[in-house]
């Protein structure tokens, strides 16, 4: 009874927890709009060169997402989620003696970056192991919300620390704010996943149900694989396999669009208060964002890879329309439109991952998701950036984005077929065994 007690009071911590995590590692990368201006000001490099920090902060993110699920899945979500705090911290504190763009792309880029990946899937996965059933996309959605919370506060709070302290004193104390997630994650016990050689989960393996170990149609009796078997069994999933392709096609063309959102919105005529008034409405509808997937998944027959295809497709209309956009209503309802598919899209990413493979693969899927997603992200926002410098417009940028995204939507109606058609064999073949829902 103690030991149940204990977890049913510390899952909520976990949850706050993971919440305020998010909040760092997902606020900050994304939302760095202000610090590019001061870069392109202070460094008078080109826009393609002045992009390679935020998109490798984004990318590295992304791109370390695999290593750092093997070591969360090898060590457990409290020492990597710990570590990746010092990560974070230390990178941008010595941020302050940056004397050009590559040493702010090591600095900003590859060591903070690396310390928000590990504390990316360290937040996921300790909240995946605390709650169950509907109960953990609701909580995934929540904790997702707190990179919506962080994309709202990041930017007023970076262009108050400019105007106070100069960019250099903006990420000495963002890297002190960073380091509060040290202990955060002191709060995240492990479970299960980090402690496949314990003698407690040996000891407990037989009292642990089938859902907390594996709600997906991949068989995973044993629920600490190797991690090559959990790669061969994660490759014999076409429909992760084809939502992975989907998701790539997705998050660059976000990153594209967000690096350069508010000097694309001065071009619009607006001033820098109105362009930071219309990323806050973004960012609020990006928050909202965050709860439609869970609150989703309480609808009947809802498919974890339809959700992420309806948001791209407002993407893709929100994006189009802001190039064609005359007034302020306009832009508010086309951002709002855009904050709304991003929101739901992050969420996406660590609820349908954990719906598509289990929870016993999860930190391996992810960390592959975040991988292939990261490189295509780095390569994106450079490209970008030299569109950018070459055709001196926006148009071409936002096009090929919208493309991206209408590519995204087919390739997650596939995905979602594909599952369909296998729960349906499933079904056809294992008629008296319970078969998991979309």
């Amino acid at each position: 009874m103690a030991i149940q007690h204990d977890t049913s009071v510390r899952k909520w911590l976990v949850l706050v927890a993971s919440f305020f995590n998010m909040f760092f590692c997902a606020g900050f990368p994304f939302n760095m709009s202000v610090l590019n201006t001061e870069f392109l000001r202070v460094f008078e490099r080109s826009k393609a060169e002045t992009a390679l920090v935020q998109s490798v902060i984004s990318g590295t993110l992304l791109i370390a997402g695999y290593p750092c699920g093997q070591s969360v899945n090898r060590f457990g979500v409290r020492k990597m989620g710990i570590l990746s705090g010092l990560l974070a911290s230390v990178g941008l504190s010595v941020s302050f003696f940056a004397t050009s763009i590559p040493y702010l792309v090591i600095t900003v880029g590859i060591i903070t970056g690396l310390g928000l990946s590990l504390a990316f899937v360290a937040s996921t996965t300790a909240t995946g192991e605390y709650f169950t059933g509907n109960a953990r996309h609701l909580a995934l959605s929540f904790v997702a919300c707190g990179s919506g919370c962080g994309s709202m506060v990041f930017p007023y709070l970076l262009d108050r620390l400019i105007s106070v302290f100069g960019w250099r004193g903006c990420l000495l104390i963002v890297g002190g704010l960073m380091a509060n997630m040290i202990w955060l994650f002191a709060i995240c016990k492990p479970l299960t996943v980090g402690l496949a050689q314990s003698k407690y989960v040996q000891s407990n393996k037989s009292n642990l149900k089938p859902h907390q170990i594996n709600d997906t149609g991949l068989n995973t009796s044993n629920g600490h694989t190797h991690c090559c078997m959990k790669l061969v069994l994660l490759s014999k999933s076409y429909d992760f396999i084809i939502y992975i392709l989907g998701m790539t096609c997705t998050f660059p063309a976000f990153i594209c669009i967000l690096i350069y959102i508010i000097e694309f919105l001065k071009t619009k005529s607006f001033d820098s208060e109105e362009a930071l008034l219309l990323y806050l409405f973004m960012n609020v509808a990006n928050t909202l964002g965050r709860m439609i997937p869970g609150l989703c998944k309480y609808i009947p027959h809802v498919s974890s890879l339809v959700i992420p295809a309806l948001t791209t497709i407002i993407s893709c209309i929100s994006t189009v329309g802001l190039l064609f956009a005359n007034t302020y209503k306009q832009h508010l309802l086309l951002m709002c439109g855009f904050g709304l598919a991003i929101g739901s899209n992050v969420t996406v990413m660590s609820m349908t991952t954990i719906k598509l493979v289990g929870l016993a693969n999860y930190s391996v899927g992810v960390g592959i998701l975040m991988t292939v997603t990261g490189v295509s992200s780095v390569c994106a926002g450079t490209i970008s950036g030299w569109l950018l410098d070459l055709t001196g417009t926006y148009t071409v940028a936002y096009y090929s984005a919208a493309a991206s995204h209408g590519v995204a939507v087919c390739l997650f109606c596939l995905a979602a077929l594909i599952r369909k058609h296998n729960q349906l064999t499933s079904d056809k073949y294992h008629l008296g065994d319970s078969v998991d829902g979309p």
